[in-house]
């Protein structure tokens, strides 16, 4: 039975794309770690959590924070590295193709580029990268890419800085309460923080007003939002067994009470 049946995984578009996108960042990600000041960025988001913390979930697009003093300049040695040979040579051994590249958004704290991919059996994979410049976590550091995925991705593990469990917790309790529109990656991301660092919380922090809102913001959220806009980009292993209601059901459950056992905390919030 196909996954719309809910069971096992399907070739969709989507899934194409998302494997294409995968291919991209760790070239970037490679790239970016010789070509750019390794101390003014930090990988972030869905990406950091691929990466550096095993995740499952290719991330559509890719994110940092920019930590350093002239975030204009920092934007013209971005330019220079997506248009550079460098990565386009990269891309090329894995038969991607990097396309109508655009700075779509230029602000004092946010610096975006959409692009899009050519590669065999996908028309246009469209993404972005962004950086923003609000700040960091003190909990990040300098460590090479998950071994294992570069090698399955055919590509080096390359050292640049990423955020450590309790940040990404942080940050992922943040987006799933502040974002403009719900997004079940949200629940998805937390669920596998919360698998993989079940100490992490010790020494994360979160208004409480913010646990509430997410809490409730998890709950709302169904099982079409996550078959349609998560599922597509699960690897190939493992969509068959995370992509079922039962599991989606599993992680909304495992999420909202751990983030109801933070509200339960006196020296949280």
């Amino acid at each position: 039975m196909s996954l719309t049946g809910r069971h096992g995984p399907t070739e969709t578009a989507q899934r194409a794309e998302g494997r294409a996108i995968d291919l991209f960042q760790l070239a970037l990600l490679e790239v970016a770690s010789a070509r750019l000041p390794i101390a003014e960025f930090v990988v972030k988001g869905g990406a950091n959590l691929r990466f550096f913390h095993r995740s499952v979930r290719r991330s559509r697009d890719i994110d940092f924070d920019h930590t350093g003093a002239r975030f204009e300049r920092f934007a013209d040695r971005v330019d220079e590295m997506l248009g550079g040979s460098a990565l386009r040579a990269i891309l090329r051994a894995r038969a991607l193709e990097l396309a109508d590249v655009r700075r779509t958004k230029q602000t004092a704290t946010t610096r975006r580029w959409k692009f899009t991919l050519v590669a065999p059996g996908v028309a246009r994979a469209a993404s972005k990268i962004e950086f923003s410049a609000r700040g960091r976590s003190a909990d990040h550091d300098v460590a090479p890419v998950d071994h294992d995925l570069a090698r399955r991705l055919g590509g080096r593990a390359a050292r640049v800085a990423r955020y450590g469990p309790v940040a990404s917790i942080e940050q992922k309790i943040g987006a799933l309460a502040l974002r403009g529109e719900i997004q079940a990656r949200d629940v998805f991301d937390l669920d596998h923080l919360f698998r993989l660092y079940p100490d992490a919380l010790d020494d994360t922090r979160a208004e409480r007003r913010t646990i509430q809102v997410a809490i409730a913001r998890a709950l709302e959220l169904s099982y079409d939002e996550y078959r349609g806009t998560v599922v597509d980009y699960l690897e190939e292993d493992v969509a068959d067994v995370l992509g079922t209601e039962d599991a989606w059901s599993g992680m909304v459950l495992a999420v909202t009470e751990r983030l109801e056992g933070m509200l339960g905390e006196e020296h949280r919030g």
